[in-house]
């Protein structure tokens, strides 16, 4: 006889959302007859499609466990696009279960390596029993390492370093003989250390974020920033043009001369900037993302620092010692600026005292309750309706008032 108070949930991922791209059948699907429509509909669809197998398996499973538990069964559906859009439409269709089915627990059946990544999306809400493998006539190892790679290569991070790197490369090999060897090999070291450092992460996380409002503080500096940054540019061509009446004509030292010029004002503009962000957030009372605008304050002063010397290395008013000092400077301090910028961010956040606060992501999902702030590891502690704890990074923080919104 099935007890009402062991609810179990047993649940398929589609994550490349097959269901609808083949057959038109949308997620979730629930109920044992809808299921078995879906898997019937697929499998006639495509008869090598392991999702079918993996629903089949659902619905053997379910009944299996509807002898001792009470037994909800669906399916949930991503999107083809993987990554962020699939775990989005995932994690939607599973809230909206969890809030009508109320389980205790659920059991995954999964066909692949591609369903891992949902592993963790689930564990936060959901206490799981228990993964079954379904595993078609196939290399597994094989099928695991090509959703592993193409999984990989949809997140940009890992896009922009399996992609950028040879193609620089390639543009560094093409345009040698044309434009000079060493500017090329400066840029390529220039952003090989952005991206080892993980100040490329910082820029493309801070442009995202960035919002220009009349409405605030900070206008008045994104406006005196303007006027600043188009000065930088005519500086830059200015120099050019000086160093051509001079009869300089290799390309490498007038884009040295350029760049030398332009970072002139063009740095300060981007300080104006990173100011009026500053005050933005101390008059909103955002303290936990000071740290942020500090480190890309220092950030924007040291790869001033960096390019300058390299330009004048490029120019030949420096050596390449005194270059290879600065560059060997500008690594020190950006790892110590990092380093006490996680300080500062994990003291302040502690000082705020989030504890038992609700965490919302930015879509409304409820993720849980804080429990406290790991310092070591730089981390809240929050703890699901199903009290499943887990660690979410202090950089997912988008919010903190009378609840705390963490970044999707």
């Amino acid at each position: 006889m099935a007890r009402e108070t062991n609810r179990l949930l047993v649940l398929n991922i589609d994550i490349d959302n097959d269901l609808f791209e083949k057959v038109k059948v949308k997620g979730a699907i629930t109920g044992k007859k809808a299921c078995l429509e879906a898997a019937n509909k697929l499998a006639l669809a495509d008869p090598s499609e392991s999702d079918a197998n993996a629903i089949f398996e659902t619905v053997k499973t379910a009944n299996e466990l509807s002898k001792e538990y009470t037994v909800e069964m669906a399916v949930l559906t991503g999107d083809r696009r993987l990554g962020f859009y699939a775990s989005r439409e995932i994690v939607r269709q599973l809230e909206e279960l969890i809030t009508k089915f109320k389980p205790d627990a659920c059991v995954l059946v999964s066909d692949g390596a591609s369903d891992d990544q949902i592993l963790p999306l689930i564990q936060s809400r959901l206490k799981i029993n228990d993964v079954k493998r379904v595993t078609v006539k196939q290399a597994k190892e094989l099928e695991t390492t090509y959703f592993a790679i193409l999984d990989k290569l949809k997140d940009p991070h890992y896009a922009r370093i399996v992609f950028g790197i040879p193609g620089i490369a390639l543009l560094l090999f093409a345009f040698s003989e044309i434009f000079g060897l060493r500017v090329f090999i400066g840029l390529l070291g220039a952003y090989l250390l952005i991206k080892g450092l993980g100040i490329e992460d910082r820029i493309f996380r801070g442009l995202h974020e960035f919002e220009v409002s009349f409405n605030k503080l900070g206008f008045i500096f994104y406006f005196a920033a303007i006027p600043l940054a188009a000065v930088s540019i005519w500086l830059g061509f200015s120099r050019i043009s000086a160093m051509r009446q001079l009869g300089i004509t290799d390309i490498a030292k007038l884009a040295a001369g350029f760049s030398k010029d332009l970072l002139l004002l063009l740095a300060p503009a981007v300080l104006l900037i990173i100011v009026g962000k500053f005050i933005e957030a101390l008059s909103e009372k955002r303290y936990y993302v000071l740290p942020q605008y500090i480190t890309y304050f220092s950030s924007v002063i040291l790869m001033w620092l960096l390019f300058s010397n390299a330009a004048d290395w490029v120019l030949g008013t420096i050596g390449f010692a005194d270059f290879f000092t600065a560059l060997l400077l500008v690594i020190v301090l950006m790892l110590l600026l990092l380093y006490l910028a996680r300080e500062f961010k994990i003291s302040l956040v502690a000082k705020m005292k989030i504890e038992g606060k609700t965490v919302f992501t930015e879509i409304g999902g409820t993720v849980g309750k804080v429990l406290g702030v790991n310092k070591k590891k730089g981390t809240i502690i929050v703890a699901t309706s199903a009290d499943q704890k887990f660690d979410i990074p202090l950089d997912y923080l988008a919010s903190v008032e009378d609840k705390v919104i963490v970044k999707y």
